[in-house]
């Protein structure tokens, strides 16, 4: 199948007579050759070019986006002309609009890229500094090109393997500027967690920061940030429960960086690499080092500022757990911790979520753990309080586990819970995350227990086993049952609870299979 007269499309990428574009970000793509070489070709989903029948107004606006759009890849492409694959940058090769109206952009295809799932924190200190090198050295190009990629992650600096070391390629500009064409505030880019500062503060609202902010350095900070998980797999952490790194550091709040990374770069100065991730993440762009900088640190080629050498944690003791968990636990006193021997105790956020939200702790040994707030009270540090539990419905004939069980089993609240056709439970975990259970499943997790003696039984007949499971005839509002012999059969009478549906229903004449399907005898 060809798309736009002289592109073959994969065959991945079409069934029958149609074209199966893949969504991506703000657009969608598909793989086709052209000439023989492969291509990544894409197209934006939000941006069209305005047919002739549209009203003469709404043609105008969308003129106005389309000559936006194409005017920006007209330069970009403009600054990138000079990169290639050899300077690990996948840049434009092609655009064009195509006949259903929308932008479309084409850059070398290459397949070989590892799973976006590998795992690098296993690398050993050369490895890795051969990794962040190889980044930091294409940024370099980059930005001496006049772009600013604007959206620096981990997606958008996949890996290959090549003779042995893990390359970085920076892919994705659909959010790159040129430096003497910053976007307006509205239009500026970037991810959640990986945006810098002044990007916050620009894009938050018109006026709110000058277009004189935005420059080169705000790679320079997203990529700290990306090295930061590369070696940890987490954000560097932070100090305010709900913060992005970029909003911590504009709000001048602490942030905590992996101790994993106080290591020398090299013997020729004393940068350590906790050293340069401060210095990547300052909050004045201007204090920031350029990839040409970052690039000579790595190589051991330059020193830092003296007042980026300093390590990742301070030896303080907070007194308090994070808000979200002071519902559910208590911290010992500080005079106890240290007798239990901590030198230091820190909540940290590493921005996951609520589960992110931890606490550093450092042993007289030097030892130095991140632990969650399960972790913190199965270590003696914190304790859990009880857990708020209401009583069951009626009818569903089970009582709770007690109060430590349902502690250790992650739950700080058991809740009734109404639906609209049913009733059932809500269950709360430590971080404040709810899910709705029914009778059955907390039975089955251990959260409650049937009430047996509710249920009146015998023993059922000898070949068909030893005992019934009451468990099982709880859950399904057993009141009664009794063995019955019909027309020399073994077979069985079940009487369930009217308080279930409001019927007394009786069934008298139950065989050993049909006791044996709903689990009431037990192999």
């Amino acid at each position: 199948m060809i798309y736009h007269k002289e592109y073959k499309v994969s065959e991945d990428f079409f069934s029958d007579t149609s074209i199966k574009w893949r969504t991506t970000g703000n657009g969608e793509y598909i793989v086709a050759e052209k000439d023989g070489t492969p291509y990544f070709v894409k197209r934006n989903i939000h941006v069209r070019y305005p047919s002739s029948e549209l009203p003469v107004s709404v043609k105008r606006q969308y003129q106005q986006k389309a000559h936006a759009l194409s005017e920006k890849q007209k330069a970009l492409k403009r600054h990138m002309a000079s990169l290639t694959l050899s300077d690990h940058i996948i840049a434009e090769k092609y655009n064009f609009w195509d006949e259903e109206g929308k932008f479309v952009t084409v850059t070398p295809f290459l397949s070989d890229f590892l799973s976006d799932d590998s795992d690098f924190t296993v690398l050993d200190r050369d490895q890795f500094l051969a990794m962040t090198r190889s980044a930091t050295a294409a940024l370099a190009k980059l930005h001496a090109c006049g772009v600013i990629h604007g959206d620096l992650k981990e997606k958008n600096l996949p890996i290959r393997e090549e003779g042995g070391r893990y390359i970085p390629y920076i892919i994705d500009f659909d959010s790159a500027y040129t430096v003497d064409d910053i976007p307006d505030w509205e239009n500026i880019g970037g991810s959640e967690g990986y945006q810098s500062p002044e990007v916050l503060l620009y894009g938050s609202d018109e006026g709110a920061a000058r277009k004189e902010t935005i420059t080169p350095a705000t790679d320079i900070f997203s990529l700290a940030i990306v090295f930061h998980r590369w070696w940890t797999g987490a954000f560097p952490a932070t100090s305010i429960e709900r913060a992005t790194v970029g909003a911590a550091v504009y709000l001048g709040k602490e942030i905590t960086l992996r101790k994993k990374f106080d290591f020398k770069i090299g013997p020729a100065h004393e940068a350590t690499f906790i050293s340069l991730l401060n210095w990547m993440l300052a909050k004045d762009t201007k204090a920031r080092p350029t990839a040409k900088q970052v690039l000579e640190v790595l190589n051991d080629e330059l020193e830092i500022s003296s007042e980026y050498l300093k390590g990742g944690d301070g030896r303080v003791f907070e007194t308090e757990l994070w808000s979200t968990h002071i519902a559910v636990a208590e911290l010992y006193k500080v005079a106890t911790l240290k007798t239990k021997g901590l030198v230091s105790f820190k909540r940290i956020n590493e921005g996951n979520g609520s589960a992110g939200l931890k606490y550093l702790v450092r042993e007289k040994d030097g030892k130095e753990r991140r632990l969650s707030v399960e972790e913190l009270c199965a270590e003696g540090y914190a304790k859990w309080l009880e857990p708020i539990i209401d009583e069951p419905w009626e009818d569903d004939r089970i009582d709770f586990a007690q109060a430590d069980v349902i502690i250790k089993k992650g739950c700080t609240k058991i809740e009734r819970n109404k639906g609209l056709f049913k009733k059932g439970y809500k269950v709360t975990d430590p971080n404040g995350r709810s899910v709705d259970k029914s009778c059955k499943q907390l039975i089955e997790e251990g959260l409650a227990i049937p009430k047996r003696s509710e249920i009146k039984t015998d023993k059922p007949w000898p070949e068909h086993g030893s005992e019934y499971c009451v468990e099982n005839m709880a859950l399904l509002g057993v009141k009664d049952i009794s063995r019955v012999e019909i027309a020399g059969e073994h077979r069985y009478k079940i009487v369930y609870d009217e308080t279930r549906d409001g019927k007394n229903r009786t069934n008298e004449n139950v065989s050993v299979n049909n006791m044996r399907l709903l689990g009431f005898i037990k192999k």
